[in-house]
Parts: C-alpha cells; structure tokens; sequence
C-alpha cells in the first residue's frame, strides 16, 4: 500500500499539469495579493456588506429573506449574499477575508479555465504538449488581465467571481455529457447552471455558450441537441426575466424613447470595440466609463460614429479568411466571437442599463471566448514555424510580465474609495459625475468638508441632474455654519425632486440649527407624512452626527424629535451628550436626568454615570458621588481611579 502511494505521488509531482496549476496559482496570488491590504469602498460594498442587515446573522428568518427576496434592491442573487454572509460569521467587518475570498474563487476559476481550455483542445485533437502550454497561457492570462481586477478586487463583485466559478463548472460538465451522453451529466449540468443564476443573473446566456461549444466540436444540429437546449433556455428565460423586471423597477433600465436605435447601435458597437481593445493594450482603465458628450452641434466624437464598421470588420474578415483556409480555424473564430458576444451581448447598451457605457467586469467571463481563440492561433504559429518556438515563448513571457505590472498596480486602484474615485475622476474629469458624487459622499462621511463640497460644487457645474447631489451640499454647507447657502442648496434640491423626503429632513435639521423650530416642525411632519419611517432616519442621523460630534446639528435633531416622543429616554440622553459638548453642562444635566427618569436600564445606567460627570464638571460633588453609585449598582463598571477623585474631593471639603 506504501509503494503504491509513493508511487502515485511521484506520478503526481512528475505530472507537468501539476506545475503548470501551481504555477497558475501563484502568480495569480501575487497580482491580486495587494488587494488583502484593501478597505471597504461606498461603491456598493456598503450595501452589499457594510449596511446589509441579512448577512449578519445566521437566522432561519434572514436566510428565508436572502433566498426570496431582492435585499440589494437592484439583482437577485441570494448564493452571493449567502457566501457573505459566512465573510460576516466568520470574521464580521474585516475587509481582509471578504478580499481573500474574492482571490480564492477567482484562483479556482482560473484552474476552471485551464482544464476547460485543455478539455477543448483535447476534442480538437491537439497535441498534449500544444495544448498543456496553450490552456496554461489561457488560464494565466485570464487570471492576471488587468479587466479582471474589478470582478477580484471589488468586493461588492463577489457575483462575478461566484457567477463565473458555477458557469465554468458548467461548461466542463457539459463536455463530460458530450463525451459519454449520459443523463446524469446533463443534470448536474442544469444544477450548476442554476446554482451560476443564483450568483448572478447574467449566468442566462449559458445556453447559447453551449451552442457556441457545439459548434466549436462540429456536433450536428440534430433534434436530440436542440431538444437537450429547451429546458436550459426555459431557466434561462424565468432568471432573465426576474432580472430585467428588478433592474427596470429601480429605474436602472433607461426608457426606450431616451435612446434611438441609431445610438443604440453606436453605444453596443463601440463597447465592443473597445472590450476587443483593451484584451490587447489593458490601459487608461476605470471604473466608470461615461457616456460621451456630444459637441455644440449635437454630434459625438468620430469613434462612435465608426464604431458600428469596425465592429463588422473585426468580425467579419478573420471569419471570411478562415472560412477560405481552413474549416476548423472558421470554427475556432466562430466559437471564440460566439461565445464573447453571448456573454457580453447584454450589457453593449443595446438596452441602456445604468450610467456607464461599460464596464471592466463584464469581460470576466466574456474573455474566454477571445484568449481560447488567441491562443490556438498562436499554437499554430508555433506549429508552422517551430525555430521561432523560442522566440514567440520569450515574446509571450514578455506579455504575461506586462500584464502582472499593470494587474498588480490596479489592485492598489480598489484600495478605497478615495483612491478609485480619485482615479475615475482622473481618466474622466468631466464626465465621471458618479464618481464626483460618491467621492463627495465618501469625504461627508469622513467629515473632510472641503473636499466633499469641491466634489458637489463640480456636480453643480456639470448641471448635475441628481437631487441628493444639493441636498449633501446643503448638510456639508450646514456642517460649515454656512446656513444660508446650505438653505439654498437644500431649496434646489426639492426642485429636482426624486429626493423630497430626505432633503425635508436634512433641511429641519439646518432650521432648526437656526432656531426657526416652527418652519423645522412643518418640514419633519410632511417629511413624516411621505415615509413612516421618519423618525428612525431622523433618530439615526442625529446618532451619526453625534458620532462625528457634530453636536449643534445633532442637538437641533434630538430637539425636533423630544416635541414628538417626548418619552423616550435614548433622545434626552443623545441631547444631554449634545449638550456637554457644547459645554452647556447645566443643560447636560437636565438631559440627562429626565432619561434616567424614564427608568430604561440600558439608557439609566450611561445616564446615571454621565450624571456624574456632568456634575463632577459643575463642582457638585455631593450629586458626582451620588450619580455615580447609581451607575455602579446598575451594573456600570467605574473606573477606580474616577471615583478615588471624588472621594478624595469630598474628604477634602
């Protein structure tokens, strides 16, 4: 049994497949290992992690909302959120084992991909030696292209390493059922396709890429293998159609009417165009890529206008050439431009989805398609032209470098969200208007005033459109003293509409920072009146601005707020601590002393010692020594060397 042992693992450490897979392994590590060192962005990871209520806990009632519901409020993909919510169970809000996971899926994927890329080569007869170094240059380049640094390193992407690791699973299943025709293949086909849905809804052109595998392995297009399609393109079809139906909901789908079917056109053949590009020269890369400004007469820049021509000739030509040379090599291109197409034909903005024309993680699995068939062309070269072999391994040494530099250094791009959307704002000074807006809110919430209003007063400039825009330069302006402005900007916004509710919010706080508590009353009731949850957001935004010790803001919301409750104990608290930081200690007191009244014990026993010092501040000593047995019997644990102080201070009187 020993020999038999040691001989299977010699086999194993002699087989060349095990180098090429550890050697796959560990590049790709190092180009994604800056990304450990990664923070939580605004771009989304707040909602997908930071703020998401579900994944933090593992209750039978939250993942009953995972699975049947949309707790993004944008995609269904509750094998995402689940995976999240094992990060959160784990290691809660540390972002190093969100991004760890993201490099672990995406390192399977890439082994996916080599053995998807070697099963294939395999049914094309290729030889072992061609087709080991050809999967390898495969893999590796689809695990450290620059493209894919988005999918890896943005952790509210999850979906897209997820999606693609069931889609690749699936592809190599289905070879498997093409070999052997056996029902069970197909089955577990299905399930992964489903379990790839279930990660991400753009997993639903699966079929049409085994069709574009059928056709790679020249499988005749007999009843059997259409039929074999039906119940694929049946899932495939409720999946996109739940998909469709939440994203045009959240109004993320542009009206058709907004577009005309010429720009359609122009935008998804540009897009293509450029997806094409950027596998060869990965440069000038961002994370937002804005639609165009058109010029004074109303025309875009040439490209877009070219892009439609370009497009066909890409296409068309190396298929025309192949199709005069060789059967299989129309194969290979058919194959590769089939499969990229389907995987990216639904983000070109033929259906204007979002505000961006495209995007780098949509090439995650899409690329595929396009490296399989580099790839092959280059094994052919090598073929014809063996005492170049040498010189075309080095030149491919050479890209595969290349591509680890750029990799690497875009990894550092995803650090936080200063750095991302310094970045986008940089390849698109006046077109990137998200990226102002959220780099702006990322300063608010760091409470770097001047850099957030620079952001938002750029937003304006540009004619921003976006209601929140004005109402967070109003809290910044507010948060500046700067009341009147902050009145005017909160006065635009209620003009753009789409964000009445908050603005009235935000603009009773400023009013009533003023001392006009009638016209801050009036805003908060109708404010009230539009959402029942007024108060909970009011509630939360005075506890933020607390937080960041913003206390005359917060101090004008807790006074709103005791008009309407005044019984409860958390807002005379929360007022109490506005009011000692504002150094209105008798205030504190009064505060302080109606939350303990109302006899909560978790607000009585912080109330009780904030007493204490309240008083200790005031020199009453007595009532210091008194609040402070209070807090301790109520299970508040003193600092000794605090109440050493006051007994000391009363031996001494």
């Amino acid at each position: 049994m020993d020999i038999l042992q040691e001989g299977s693992q010699k086999n194993f450490l002699l087989n060349p497949k095990t180098w090429v897979i550890a050697g796959l392994c560990i590049i790709t590590f190092v180009c994604f290992r800056y990304s450990l060192d990664n923070l939580f962005t605004n771009w989304d990871d707040d909602v997908y992690v930071t703020n998401d209520q579900y994944i933090k806990a593992f209750t039978a009632e939250n993942l009953k909302t995972i699975f049947t519901e949309d707790i993004t409020k944008n995609n269904y993909h509750p094998l995402t959120m689940l995976t999240l919510a094992v990060n959160y169970h784990f290691a809660q809000l540390e972002p190093k084992t969100y991004y760890l996971t993201n490099i672990l899926i995406h390192i399977a994927n890439v082994i996916l991909v080599f053995f998807l890329a070697m099963g294939l080569f395999k049914r094309l007869n290729i030889k072992d030696e061609r087709s080991l170094i050809m999967a390898g240059f495969c893999a590796l380049w689809f695990g450290i292209h620059p493209m894919h640094v988005e999918s890896v390193s943005w952790l509210a992407e999850r979906k897209d390493v997820l999606y693609a690791f069931f889609y690749f699973i699936g592809l190599l299943l289905y070879l498997r059922y093409v070999d052997e025709n056996k029902i069970k293949w197909y089955i577990y086909t299905m399930l992964a396709f489903i379990a790839s849905c279930l990660a991400k809804p753009m997993a639903v052109v699966f079929p049409i890429s085994l069709m574009a595998i059928d056709l790679l392995l020249n499988r005749k297009w007999e009843r059997k293998v259409l039929i074999e399609k039906i119940p694929l393109l049946i899932a495939s079809l409720v999946f996109g159609g739940y998909a469709y139906y939440r994203q045009n909901a959240t109004g993320a789908i542009a009206p058709f009417a907004v577009l005309s079917i010429g720009e359609r056109i122009m935008y998804a053949s540009y897009g293509f165009v450029m997806y094409v590009t950027k596998l060869f020269n990965p440069t000038h890369l961002s994370t937002f890529y804005p639609y165009p400004y058109r010029y004074i007469d109303g025309s875009l820049p040439w490209i877009y206008y070219a892009s439609p021509v370009i497009s066909i000739l890409i296409v068309a030509v190396p298929l025309f050439f192949a199709w005069k040379m060789n059967r299989q090599y129309f194969r290979i291109i058919a194959f590769g431009y089939g499969y990229f197409v389907a995987n990216i034909i639904f983000v070109l903005q033929f259906i204007s989805c979002g505000a961006a024309i495209m995007a780098d993680r949509y090439s995650y699995v899409s690329y595929f398609g396009l490296l399989f068939m580099l790839v092959y062309f280059i094994g052919e070269v090598m073929d014809r032209f063996p005492l170049y072999k040498i010189s075309i391994v080095a030149v491919l040494l050479l890209v595969t470098g290349e591509l680890s530099y750029i990799c690497y250094q875009r990894t550092k791009i995803w650090h936080n969200a200063e750095t991302l959307l310094t970045d986008a704002i940089q390849k698109y000074p006046y077109g990137a208007l998200l990226s102002y807006k959220w780099l702006g809110n990322y300063y608010l919430d760091s409470l770097k005033l001047d850099q957030a209003e620079k952001c938002y007063r750029m937003l304006t400039m540009l004619h921003s459109a976006d209601a929140k825009v004005y109402d967070n330069l109003g809290n910044v302006l507010k948060f500046k003293n700067e009341y009147p402005q902050a009145l005017g900007a909160y006065d635009t916004s209620l003009e753009k509409g789409g964000n009445i509710y908050r603005t009235l919010l935000d603009r009773s706080s400023c009013l009533s920072d003023l001392g006009d508590t009638n016209a801050a009353i009036r805003d908060y009731i109708t404010a009230m009146k539009l959402n029942p949850d007024a108060e909970k957001n009011y509630a939360e935004a005075g506890f933020t601005e607390v937080q960041g010790r913003q206390y005359p803001s917060a101090l004008g919301r807790y006074t709103i707020l005791l008009k309407f409750r005044p019984d409860n104990p958390y807002y005379y608290f929360y007022k109490g601590v506005c009011e000692f930081g504002l150094e209105n200690i008798k205030a504190s007191v009064v505060d302080f002393k109606n939350a303990l009244l109302l006899n909560n014990r978790e607000v009585s026993v912080v109330a009780a010692y904030n007493l204490s010092v309240a008083c200790d501040s005031l020199n009453d000593d007595s009532n210091a020594v008194r609040y402070a047995h209070i807090a301790e019997q109520l299970g508040y644990k003193l600092d000794p060397d605090y109440y050493a102080k006051l007994q000391k201070k009363m031996q001494v009187k």
